[in-house]
């Protein structure tokens, strides 16, 4: 009898191990956002109190608006697009999701844009050289060129 439930364990534990080994992750532009906020409003929550800032933000998905500052590309060809002021040193940081890295090639810097992604963390300004929000998963919305 006991070694019925052993096999019976062994393989319910095998199958929920094969399940989540082979989960995708849900893609952004079927999902629903839970807070809509603009990129400088973001960027200064977590420079006022990140803290609190991370208990609405960090884990959530994100709809985000905001200018263009820069496009980046890496050797990979994956991209990262920054919202913010070009005043300013401290931006949102959206890396695009891997399946829709064509839809960040054709952005231009300057332009108004609605992005929607995961909220991954903070990376806090110790030296004056600007904060960063991360953004993970990133799909674009809207672009208004």
């Amino acid at each position: 009898m006991t070694g019925v439930l052993l096999i019976i364990t062994i393989g319910v534990g095998a199958w929920q191990g094969l399940r989540e080994y082979n989960r995708t992750n849900q893609d952004m532009t079927e999902a629903s956002a839970e807070v809509k906020v603009t990129s400088l409003d973001l960027i200064r929550s977590y420079e006022e109190n990140d803290s609190l800032a991370n208990r609405q933000y960090l884990g959530k998905i994100l709809e985000v608006n905001g200018v263009i500052n820069k496009i980046e590309s890496d050797d990979n060809g994956f991209y990262t697009v920054v919202l913010g002021s070009t005043g300013s040193l401290s931006s949102v940081r959206c890396s695009m999701d891997s399946t829709h890295q064509a839809d960040a090639a054709n952005l231009q810097k300057g332009s108004s844009i609605a992005l929607r992604g995961v909220c991954t963390g903070f990376n806090k300004d110790e030296m004056g050289l600007g904060s960063d929000v991360i953004l993970n998963r990133c799909v674009v919305l809207k672009n208004n060129n």
